[in-house]
């Protein structure tokens, strides 16, 4: 199966928690993970008949054994779709030996300790365009599948699904698209999936949710859906949502995630007030909520979360007061609620209690505080406010001049220009109007004489409206000074490497 759909999208950078430099696989790594998560010895069904590979192959190779030899065939035929290696990642594929080609990690075979098969691919930051082919699913040994910052497009093969043990799915930072690729949900292994900066859409299916993974990043793709009411089964650590378009409520369900370390919504068009479940999170480090269009007051319960250290609530539609349960979280050490419609704090967020707990408190509607809104701003929103209870997941009418502007800028397009009148005949006939009483006093003579050149009255004419040149010009592409974007926006959270767990070196 060939992919059809490629397409350009910016690759953004990264400020916040995951480490941006790329930490290569190595014999020992790839040996660890095998060991440690896929002790159950693999199904050994023989692949389906259109994924046979069969490749010529020069008499003098020689291959130590059936499954290198298949290895083999598969990655000679993955090269001829590989149409731009600029870091020469490829061009080491030849020859017998595949455990020495580049990116290639091989092991002992979990069914077969006498066995040394394709355990690894790590093709990360090669820079590398082409795409997957579906004979990548006999490489049934594989743990861990890493191809993240490349130019791989198209679509993943539902061929993959072949892959039982695989553990590591990180195809981030790449162009594929289409639906979310529900091929992952057949891994019985996978543990780490990671799919951000690519072009997935559509909604998530609630299967995911109930796969026993340990990392999920959706973010910067085009998913537009809501977030499946089973969230509260995952047992993950970290979920990214962040820079996609889910709307709705967050589900209540999340309360039961109390094994979460982070999760971030931000930037998208999530509804609804702030539920209380997230108070439950009591292991929880990172929370972000921000730039969405959560309304209403701030949430009970939220004293609970002894172990967050970021909570970013900036960019929505907040009223009320910032209480003491949030400023006093004995290990928070960064709290944004810029950008809402506060009109108070509580004593303990006035005046925090730690030096080292910054507090981003820009653009609300605190009085006596500098860099705060208008009261032509305030206004609507702080007397009219939201109650939760009846608002459900609709998204409240009202919206303040900002909120109104500071969606997805990327969506509006420059006005087209007006194209100038032509400078039809429409436009000649007034001069002869001037010209004509010399023709009524002299009828007899020629009539092309008396109104000598037609042409030389058009001068002045066309002249006011010259060439077209300066009619382009005028409006320039809009230059939205006026909309108010964070420059974080689409680059909180770069691609891979994946964390490395404990135990794997």
């Amino acid at each position: 199966m060939k992919a059809v759909c490629c397409f350009l999208f910016l690759s953004l950078l990264s400020i916040f928690s995951y480490p941006s430099s790329s930490i290569p696989l190595n014999n020992a790594f790839a040996a660890a993970i095998t060991r440690r998560h896929l002790s159950t010895p693999k199904e050994t069904d023989p692949p389906p008949d259109d994924l046979n590979c069969e490749i010529e192959t020069d008499a003098h190779l020689n291959f130590p054994n059936p499954r290198l030899k298949k290895a083999y065939c598969v990655l000679q035929e993955w090269k001829k779709v590989i149409y731009s290696d600029p870091e020469n990642m490829v061009s080491s594929w030849e020859g017998a030996d595949v455990c020495s080609y580049k990116g290639v990690f091989c092991e002992k075979a979990l069914d077969d300790p006498n066995v040394v098969t394709v355990a690894g691919i790590d093709l990360n930051h090669g820079d590398i365009a082409g795409q997957l082919i579906c004979k990548l699913g006999l490489l049934t040994d594989l743990a861990i599948f890493h191809i993240n910052s490349n130019r791989f497009c198209g679509i993943i093969p539902e061929s993959f699904s072949k892959l039982t043990i695989l553990h590591e799915f990180d195809i981030s930072n790449n162009r594929f698209v289409g639906p979310f690729p529900d091929v992952v949900l057949e891994m019985p292994k996978l543990k780490y999936l990671d799919i951000r900066f690519n072009g997935f859409e559509g909604g998530l299916p609630s299967q995911l949710f109930d796969k026993d993974l340990d990392a999920i990043f959706l973010n910067d793709n085009r998913f537009s859906s809501t977030i499946p009411e089973n969230i509260g089964n995952s047992k993950a650590s970290v979920i990214v949502f962040a820079d996609n378009d889910f709307k709705g409520c967050i589900p209540k369900s999340i309360g039961h995630m109390t094994g979460l370390d982070e999760v971030v919504f931000a930037n998208n068009e999530l509804t609804g007030c702030i539920p209380e479940e997230l108070g439950m999170l009591e292991n929880i480090k990172v929370l972000d909520l921000s730039n969405n269009n959560f309304v209403g007051t701030l949430p009970n319960g939220f004293e609970r979360l002894k172990s967050v250290e970021n909570i970013d609530i900036g960019r929505n539609q907040l009223i009320g007061k910032v209480v003491e349960s949030f400023c006093t979280l004995p290990k928070l050490l960064n709290f944004t609620f810029s950008k809402n419609f506060f009109d108070g704090l509580e004593p303990k967020c006035e005046k925090p209690m730690k030096a080292e707990l910054f507090l981003d408190d820009r653009e609300n509607c605190l009085p006596k505080k500098p860099n705060q809104r208008t009261e032509k701003k305030c206004s609507p929103v702080v007397n009219h406010p939201i109650d939760c209870k009846s608002l459900g997941c609709k998204r409240p009418s009202r919206k303040s001049d900002e909120e109104s502007v500071k969606r997805k800028p990327r969506q509006r397009a420059p006005p087209k220009p007006k194209p100038p009148p032509p400078p039809p005949p429409v436009q000649s006939p007034p001069p002869p109007v001037h010209s004509p009483p010399p023709p009524v006093f002299s009828p007899p003579p020629p009539v092309p004489s008396p109104p000598p050149p037609p042409p030389s009255p058009p001068p002045p004419v066309f002249s006011p409206p010259p060439p077209p040149p300066p009619v382009p010009s005028p409006p320039p592409p809009p230059s939205y000074a006026d909309v108010d974007i964070p420059e974080y926006i689409g680059s909180r959270y770069p691609s891979p490497p994946p964390p490395i767990h404990p135990g794997y070196n």
